[in-house]
């Protein structure tokens, strides 16, 4: 933990020494980091500088800052890399640094120098202006490695007056994460922009575009990475500024993880010379192990020679790279180039590769102009192969495929299940799963087969399964393989089917359902004769065994359950199967079917659930949904007229009714009442179907307004001291566990549909915000992904016409705060202990919800030797790193030092935001 110091005095001396007709020359820029290192965290950074040949001053040095209080001066002399005259006036400068981390975190990458050249027509005094660029990356261990996108393409593309200007950086991420391009202005300094910047499509610098219409536009393509300035209306030079932006799915969202900003000059000219054109391919998905032949054509208008380059992803990558010839050679036009990338398992990946064509002119006065496209190839693994599929004991299935062949790229194998076959063929560039589909295992790709338990409850006896395998590889390049062609099982009817389970009285306390079920039809009677008997369990929900009631035990396969609760509960239900009384084996479950109303626009929305064994998604038998015709509180079925047949593959089990069936609208002043018939079916010839089963029957009214009562909430932790006992100082990913009870007291609407929850981080009013909404029957959530504890909540109950209560009570969370600061430091440059610093380890001694941190230290005579205030530094550093010198950065003597500081704590308890302590420090040497 010894830092250098910023070098401000080194600065003030290179501003004083360097004379305006000198400090004319650096036009571009970029920095690349790029991790060396597995074991530690050790970055090679590359400082590319283009400068302007015209100008007697050499890149460097300028000062890196790498974001963690450290900065180094660039030494021309052992640093410098690489110098390359790319033309046009324009040199190319490479400095290399390496530069250890210490602990993750994400970090700023900062250059600057001295300065700019001059002329730059859309800044103020360009001669005079520092060059400042900045790349970010993120160190997390839980990443993996990081590297930040390459760019492959300089910029050193000239334009000409009223023709569109092109650019791409060629950017690609050796990792493989995705990446996005975002405009930017160009900087002096950190968040210090240049002295009036404007856009060069502005009215000062551009009038039309090139076809003549308006306005003229700077554009840049947040897929490609394409800047596009339609069109330069005034020679000169002008500098733009962009973020290479990369982003990696990190537990299921996509998160930004760093940038490079490039900061760049376009010149342009007053010229006769026309742009070349390019020809492109088609954009084309591949399987893995495919070679890749291809032709990229272009020509010039005016006849002048081209070259045409190649750039982007695979023909940097180390693994089987692509090539293209003639290479960086100018030929007469038209002209062609020959591409040629034989792919392998490793190139697979979710992203597509965008392969950057240029083609450059070569006119015999005046600049060369380019045009650069984009050209996109996906590289898809090859489907998995399955061979066989049995059925084991318990009504499991055993499905086998073969080695896969890309088993050294991919991670990990899927299976795919649905019931009954759906014999797709999947289009060349899709990938994955079709809808319709339940993953229901995953396996390593060591391992060639996966038995099917159906979570513990067996597969359905009458049903086909069928099967599918999809690879899957690796963060962060990803990426799915084909889907391999369907396997299917029937499985055994050895036990007894149930076939109904439906509402026939809707009532809160004299509900009725029928129950069916059918004999064990393929049971082996020699080993159980019979004769059989069926014991009848029932429980509460769509699964589960909440309320068990064991209801018959009868030789019949019918039973009517009474005095039941179908208004407001779910029923599920299970059939054992009994030999001269023992037990023999137990159906699937079923339950019977809910149906919920929700206003929309004065319409009702009908959706509804189940869970049945029997497949109730079949295109043959869609569901049906009654409305009531009479008098609304006749809710025998008898009153209900069909208004819909829904067919529940295309449309969900969901049913808006608003009117369209008959021509007459909702009347607002009515309650109608629904229930649903379900129509499902086995994959077995000796049953009827459909297998038809009523859900209960549910009222609403399409203008209801009165509201349900708010909920009363409760907060389950963690505790944040407690919590934070055995975590690292920088840990931020926090939730919070909520819980509450529904409210029907009084005239409040106990027909509930969810609730809302809303979340403030002051508890102030006006300021929460809605973040999660859950079903009626949730009672409870976890909140995650918080970067710290503090924080307000509150719930509301919203009712099945959509109204919403008052909020409920407000239950607010705080942070922990602390921090340390020891007694004792020994700044003799041994690289142990050397700077006085809050405490980062033990864990229960780190800083935590620190905002801020002041700090004056006197000697024993009341002097002022070093003040520090965390605002102002570069990094908001917290930890003060005071290295035992005075304010003019003199030693200071051993001795005792007194210091009074004031902590600023991020917290909701104004008594705890601020502390103010006084105390002694020993400095030894």
């Amino acid at each position: 933990m010894k830092y250098v110091p910023f070098i401000v005095g080194l600065v003030v001396l290179m501003i004083a020494s360097v004379t305006t007709s000198q400090a004319t020359h650096i036009r571009a820029g970029e920095i690349i980091a790029e991790r060396i290192s597995t074991q530690t965290l050790t970055y090679r950074i590359t400082v590319v500088g283009y400068t302007d040949t015209r100008s007697t001053v050499v890149f460097g040095p300028g000062e890196i800052d790498f974001g963690d209080g450290r900065s180094e001066v660039l030494n021309t002399e052992s640093d410098f890399n690489l110098t390359e005259n790319l033309g046009n006036n324009i040199e190319k400068n490479v400095f290399v640094i390496t530069h250890t981390y210490q602990g993750p975190g994400n970090y700023t990458i900062r250059f600057m120098e001295f300065n700019r050249n001059a002329n730059t027509l859309n800044m103020d005094q360009s001669v005079d202006t520092p060059f400042y660029i900045e790349t970010m990356i993120s160190i997390d261990p839980f990443l993996g490695v990081n590297n930040s996108p390459i760019l492959t393409i300089a910029p050193v593309d000239n334009g000409a007056v009223n023709q569109t200007y092109i650019h791409n950086p060629g950017a690609y991420d050796p990792d493989g994460d995705s990446l996005a391009y975002v405009l930017d202005v160009p900087k002096q300094a950190f968040q210090r922009e240049v002295n009036n910047y404007r856009s060069p499509a502005s009215g000062e610098f551009s009038f039309t575009r090139q076809d003549g219409t308006t306005p003229p536009f700077l554009e840049l393509d947040p897929v490609t990475g394409d800047l596009i300035w339609d069109a330069p209306g005034i020679a000169g030079q002008y500098n733009v500024a962009f973020r290479i932006e990369e982003w990696r799915m990190v537990a299921g969202k996509w998160e930004r993880i760093g940038y490079v900003l490039r900061d760049m000059q376009i010149i342009i000219e007053n010229t006769d010379n026309r742009r070349p054109e390019l020809i492109m391919p088609e954009d084309i998905c591949v399987e893995a192990g495919t070679e890749i032949t291809e032709i990229f054509q272009g020509m010039d208008p005016d006849g002048d020679p081209i070259m045409i380059e190649v750039f982007g992803d695979p023909v940097e990558i180390t693994s089987s790279p692509a090539s293209y010839s003639p290479e960086s050679t100018f030929q007469p036009s038209p002209g062609i180039i020959s591409f040629q990338w034989q792919t392998v398992c490793n190139h697979v990946r979710a992203r597509t590769y965008q392969v950057r064509v240029r083609i450059q002119d070569q006119p015999d006065s005046g600049p060369a102009l380019v045009d650069i496209k984009t050209w996109n190839i996906t590289i898809v693994a090859p489907p998995p192969v399955p061979y066989s599929i049995e059925q084991q004991q318990g009504r499991s299935a055993r499905l086998e495929w073969d080695p896969y062949v890309c088993s050294n790229a991919a991670e990990t194998m899927q299976v795919w299940r649905r019931i009954n076959s759906d014999p797709y063929e999947p289009d060349s560039c899709e990938t994955g799963i079709r809808e319709g589909y339940t993953l229901v295992g995953e396996t390593s790709m060591e391992t060639f087969d996966f038995q099917d338990t159906n979570q513990g409850m067996g597969l359905s006896p009458g049903n086909t399964y069928c099967y599918r395998l999809v690879a899957a590889f690796p963060s962060p390049r990803s990426g799915e393989s084909y889907v391999s062609e369907e396997i299917c099982i029937t499985v055994d009817v050895d036990v007894p089917l149930i076939t109904n389970v439906s509402v026939e009285e809707t009532s809160s306390d004299s509900g009725e359902i029928l129950v069916r079920w059918t004999p064990p039809y393929d049971i082996d009677t020699e080993i159980y004769p019979g004769p059989f008997t069926y014991e009848l369990i029932r429980n509460q929900g769509f699964t589960g065994a909440n309320g068990t009631t064991s209801l018959i035990t009868t030789a019949d396969t019918v039973f009517r359950d009474s005095q039941l609760n179908t208004e407001n509960l779910v029923y599920n239900y299970k059939v054992i199967l009994l030999s001269n009384g023992e037990k023999i084996d137990t159906s699937s479950v079923a339950s019977s079917v809910r149906v919920d109303p929700t206003i929309i626009n004065e319409a009702i929305e009908l959706q509804w659930e189940f869970q049945v064994p029997w497949n109730n998604e079949d295109a043959t038998y869609p569901h049906l949904v009654y409305r009531n015709r009479t008098d609304p509180d006749a809710e025998d079925t008898e009153n209900f007229t069909l208004i819909a047949e829904v067919n529940v593959t295309q449309d969900g089990f969901v049913y808006l009714d608003d009117g369209n069936h008959n021509g007459i609208p909702l009347d607002t002043e009515k309650e109608y009442c629904y229930y649903v018939v379900t129509n499902g079916s086995y994959n077995l010839d000796i049953l009827e179907y459909p297998l038809a089963n009523n859900s209960q029957i549910v009222c609403a009214r399409p203008d209801d307004d009165r509201l349900p009562c708010p909920p009363v909430l409760s907060y389950e932790g963690p505790e944040c001291t407690d919590f934070l006992a055995d975590k690292p100082c920088n840990f931020s990913d926090f939730y919070h566990d909520l819980s509450w009870e529904p409210d029907f007291t009084g005239e409040c609407d106990s027909e509930l549909n969810g609730y809302r929850i809303y979340f403030s981080n002051t508890g102030e009013e006006g300021t929460f915000n809605l973040v999660s909404t859950v079903p009626v029957i949730q009672m409870q959530t976890r909140i995650e992904g918080l970067t710290e504890l503090k924080g307000c909540y509150y719930i509301t109950a919203v009712d099945r016409s959509g109204n919403e209560s008052e909020p409920s009570n407000i239950v607010c969370i705080d942070n922990c705060p602390n921090y340390e600061l020891p007694n004792v430091f020994t700044p003799n440059g041994d690289n142990i202990n050397d700077t006085f610093q809050a405490f980062d380890n033990p864990y229960d001694k780190c800083p935590r919800f620190v905002e801020a941190v002041e700090i004056n230290i006197y000697n024993r005579w009341g002097t002022l030797v070093h003040s520090y205030n965390s605002t102002l530094a570069t990094e908001n550093d917290i930890y003060i790193n005071w290295d035992g010198r005075d304010t003019e950065g003199n030693e200071l003597p051993s001795g005792t030092y007194y210091y009074e500081a004031t902590v600023y704590f991020n917290v909701l308890d104004e008594n705890l935001r601020q502390n103010k302590s006084k105390g002694t420090i020993q400095l030894m040497k």
